[in-house]
């Protein structure tokens, strides 16, 4: 087929970031086929790690990304992006916390004043 390895790096890496449809957990470390491509779209075939279920994904990547994405340098990415904390626990519980008792439009929500400063 000829595809580049990195573009598939590039799906497996992004994989983490989408949940199964299925037990709804992270598709991190899920197993990535191409099925076929043809230009920028690609049909997947993608196994949850989790639960196993298989499931079909089609893939249309914009005009021109696919070439990026090919000559990316792996270090600059990761130079680029900022060193942050992991998101604690406490975190999360503050912001479910929040959620709860939030009465409002997800607009109103957006533009709320951060009083954590």
């Amino acid at each position: 087929m000829g595809l580049p390895m990195s573009i598939i790096e590039f799906i497996r890496d992004r994989a983490r970031f989408y949940n199964c449809p299925v037990c709804g957990r992270s598709l991190k470390g899920c197993d990535i086929q191409v099925l076929s491509h043809e230009e920028e779209r690609f049909h997947l075939q993608v196994t949850c790690a989790q639960c196993q279920v298989t499931f079909m994904v089609v893939l249309a990547i914009a005009g021109g990304a696919v070439e990026e994405i090919e000559n990316v340098d792996a270090a600059e990415v990761v130079d680029s992006a900022p060193a942050r904390e992991p998101i604690s626990v406490d975190e999360i519980l503050d912001l479910h916390l929040y959620l709860k008792n939030f009465q409002g439009t997800l607009r109103e929500l957006i533009h709320q004043p951060d009083h954590s400063r």
